[in-house]
């Protein structure tokens, strides 16, 4: 007669045996867990890393990139002294419509709006209907205010509208001296040593400064902000067709 022994093979031996698998799968899945966690801190290091070097590469860009061609226009500007807190000027005065804008070298909306308003307000100049009344605001980043002055040392030296629309036309650019300066060779067939001097001297800051307060003055708060023979003209819903058509019917 033979008896059952107290071995691996009773109730108790497959407990255990059960919770020692139940222990070794808990210590695999948080084997696997701590595996997850250090490819995703590793990603996350790559992708910060990628980006900090992505930005750092396009700033570098921004910074040592020279400014493009001028974009062509038919005008010819006359020297245009500056009065504090008023705007420069572009078109033939004698023109029957006045279009202000507020905007900013480095504004994307303002950039958006040159490149899809500008040959219309081109055109309209260029046939006598229209003049425009620019405050070139600077609030948007460091760049900003460079460019400000820049153009209105441009202004001075005949060539304010060829450079207004070169800022824009380049507008990813940081606006360093050298950047600026650049766009003045570009602008113009020989820019005068007095456009130098100006702008690296920041001779027109206080100008750019007294264009931000009369703009305050004036209740703007957004760029682009246009009016329109003084009157506000919404942004919104806008197009180059209707604005040829509000121009005409006042012109």
């Amino acid at each position: 007669m033979s008896s059952r022994g107290s071995g691996g093979s009773g109730p108790n031996a497959r407990a255990q045996r059960s919770l020692q698998e139940a222990a070794r799968r808990a210590a695999e899945q948080a084997a696997l867990r701590r595996r997850d966690r250090r490819r995703l801190v590793v990603l996350v290091v790559v992708l910060v890393l990628a980006l900090v070097g992505g930005g750092i590469g396009f700033q570098a860009w921004r910074t040592g990139r020279s400014p493009s061609a001028v974009p062509a226009t038919s005008f010819s500007d006359p020297p245009q002294p500056l009065t504090a807190g008023q705007p420069i000027r572009f078109g033939d005065p004698a023109a029957p419509v006045e279009l202000t804008l507020y905007s900013d070298y480095h504004c994307p909306h303002c950039v958006d709006f040159e490149a899809e308003f500008g040959p219309t307000l081109t055109a309209a100049q260029a046939a006598g209907r229209l003049r425009l009344a620019v405050f070139p605001m600077s609030f948007v980043d460091a760049g900003s205010a460079p460019a400000a002055n820049a153009v209105a040392c441009a202004a001075q030296a005949s060539f304010g509208e060829r450079y207004h629309r070169g800022l824009f036309a380049n507008a990813r650019l940081v606006w360093s001296e050298r950047q600026l300066l650049a766009l003045g060779a570009l602008s113009t067939d020989a820019a005068p040593v007095g456009f130098s001097d100006c702008v690296t001297g920041g001779q027109q800051v206080n100008w750019a400064e007294g264009i931000n307060a009369a703009a305050a003055a004036a209740g703007v708060t957004q760029t682009p902000t246009l009016l329109l023979d003084g009157a506000p003209l919404p942004v919104e819903g806008l197009t180059p067709e209707s604005l040829q058509t509000m121009i005409d019917a006042k012109g």
